[in-house]
């Protein structure tokens, strides 16, 4: 007897799986392990798209040079002084060449640059031989490039200095963005003209406005 119930028990073992879906143990499982696995497929992490920010501006030793110019460069110098700061310092003339502004000992020095990969210009302005502003302009024709590389700008300066003052802009002039560090007793300038495309970079000892 306990023979023939064993020998009953290995034929239950052995026996094939029944067809029927109701009573198949195993066809169950199968089909579960296959829905779960097509339902969560395998990601390679390497292969997800990755954010940018495109918030830090990406520069090289000149590009740092002439963003942190105020550092080397001291509104109230003389044009010697300047002059003893760059090897490249181009031949003073009268403000925007205007000899009646020269005569009020109005006078500038204008040289080429290269800034974030675009030619630019550096201008130094004196009076009466005293620095009082000195601007870096560069031009970006393409809008979505210019507004991109000017908050570039604003995020340098606003982790480098602290925050920037808002200034107000007159109303109808829907055309320039303009922001403003105070440097003490200066003030740094960034200011984008979409009509133009120009890019400017200024210190100055007035206040924007006034």
């Amino acid at each position: 007897m306990k023979r023939i119930l064993l020998y009953s028990i290995c034929l239950i073992l052995i026996a094939p799986a029944c067809t029927s879906p109701e009573t198949d143990g195993t066809q169950v499982l199968d089909s579960a392990m296959f829905n779960k696995t097509d339902s969560l497929p395998s990601v390679n992490p390497d292969t997800l798209p990755k954010q940018s920010a495109n918030t830090s501006l990406q520069f090289n030793a000149e590009d740092k040079a002439n963003l942190l110019l105020f550092e080397k460069v001291s509104l109230g110098m003389s044009s010697g002084q300047v002059q003893n700061k760059f090897t490249y310092f181009s031949q003073l003339h009268a403000e925007d060449l205007n000899d009646q502004l020269g005569a009020k000992g109005f006078q500038e020095s204008i040289m080429d640059i290269h800034f974030l990969n675009r030619k630019g210009k550096l201008e130094f302005n004196f009076k009466s031989d005293t620095l009082y502003r000195y601007s870096i302009v560069f031009n970006e024709s393409n809008e979505a490039k210019g507004n991109k590389i000017y908050a570039q700008i604003l995020n340098y300066y606003n982790d480098y200095i602290g925050s920037a003052q808002p200034v107000n802009i007159e109303e109808d002039n829907h055309y320039a963005q303009l922001t403003t560090w105070f440097l003490n007793p200066d003030y740094l300038i960034v200011s984008y003209n979409l009509n133009t495309g120009n890019i400017t970079i200024t210190a100055q000892n007035t206040k924007p406005g006034q």
